[in-house]
């Protein structure tokens, strides 16, 4: 199995990970939506890769390709959508508040694990612009009653809020 044979095929395995962060991105949005973003995001990276537009030196390149797909197509399809309800836990309001990117710029580090070069990668922009919008998706969540994560309890507290799903 050549390499680019062997990418494609694994592919399928991280769309459980673009799932978590596709209904997070949605916030409230709708499952349906969130698993189309997910399809549409798998389908396109499989289909560059396959016409060669796209050539992943591995899974990893290949999967940050895979999330910055659907967040661009998010960003096309969530203007749209429906908001959350009044049975959403609090933290999918906050969320639902935030700016498309902010929301993908905390999602991708906090919730998904990934490294600050990564998740800038992943939304096409510098490190610092990256930083900023961390700050302030932290900061206005910590407005509408989700505590930042600054000082040794609210870390916990925030934790609790956020975590990885798997």
């Amino acid at each position: 199995m050549g390499k680019k044979a062997e990418i494609l095929e694994r592919l399928g395995g991280i769309a459980p990970a673009l799932r978590r962060y596709s209904r997070a991105l949605c916030a409230g949005a709708g499952h349906t939506l969130s698993d189309e973003l997910v399809q549409s995001a798998l389908q396109n990276v499989g289909a560059r890769i396959r016409a060669r537009e796209l050539r992943p030196a591995d899974l990893q390149e290949a999967r940050l390709e895979a999330y910055a797909a659907l967040t661009a197509s998010a960003a096309k399809r969530l203007t749209e959508a429906s908001r959350p309800t009044p049975r959403h836990p609090p933290i999918v309001h906050g969320l639902a508040e935030l700016s498309l990117d902010d929301r993908a710029a905390l999602l991708l580090v906090s919730l998904e694990g990934m490294g600050y070069e990564a998740a800038a990668r992943v939304l096409g922009i510098q490190r610092a612009a990256l930083l900023s919008g961390l700050m302030r998706a932290r900061t206005a969540l910590g407005v509408v009653g989700l505590p930042p994560a600054d000082a040794e309890s609210g870390a916990r507290r925030a934790a609790s809020h956020l975590r990885i799903v798997k």
